[in-house]
């Protein structure tokens, strides 16, 4: 009968004991903790509201055509707004592209801006534009115009290319695809040098 009154003893002094532990505990915390800091608050992004209002900007847009064999042409801009006075026209910011190619071979593109006409679905790429493909080869221009229902592009402005074995410029380039196959025409002041890989 000792064990047992001890036992309850026991049990009541830990139900009374515990609880008022834990209550000086949070009451430490409370007592001690610092006031909060209005100036330590979380950062709120500085937007001007006025000015997206006024330019009716999109950011992260996302412009997709479709060629045969279901293969993709995909540009991403950081942001477009509207051209004044021509409703099917896009200025875009700093765009990233990819066109596949025929043959699984894929290229991408950079440019800084550029101007999409949606109605023409043609996208004319400025401020030093920069493409590369699958294989190795590299090319920059200050222009580019690019189809967006085909894989058809041109530079009106000269074009330096470099690859495996290659370094070409030229005045102006065109390239489209014929049958699968990519057939590029250099016109102006052509100049190559081939090294043939070993």
């Amino acid at each position: 009968m000792a064990r047992g009154d001890l036992y309850s003893r026991l049990v009541v002094w830990v139900k009374v004991t515990l609880p008022l532990i834990a209550l000086g505990l949070l009451s430490t915390l409370f007592l001690l903790s610092s006031p909060p800091d209005p100036d330590a608050a979380l950062p709120y992004a500085e937007v001007d509201i006025e000015q997206i209002t006024r330019e009716q900007r999109v950011t992260e847009p996302r412009f997709a055509g479709v060629v045969e064999e279901g293969r993709e042409i995909i540009l991403l801009a950081e942001a477009v707004s509207a051209d004044t006075g021509q409703i099917d026209r896009i200025r875009a910011q700093a765009i990233d592209g990819r066109v596949d190619l025929a043959m699984s071979e894929v290229m991408t593109l950079q440019a800084a801006q550029g101007d999409i006409d949606m109605a023409a679905q043609l996208a004319s790429l400025s401020n030093g534009v920069a493409v590369e493909t699958t294989r190795g080869y590299r090319m920059e221009s200050e222009t580019v115009v690019m189809a967006l229902d085909a894989v058809r592009f041109s530079t009106p402005t000269p074009v330096h290319i470099t690859g495996p074995g290659l370094d070409l410029t030229a005045d102006t380039m065109e390239m489209e695809e014929v049958d699968g196959a990519p057939i590029l025409r250099f016109t102006g002041s052509v100049r190559m040098l081939y090294q043939p890989e070993n």
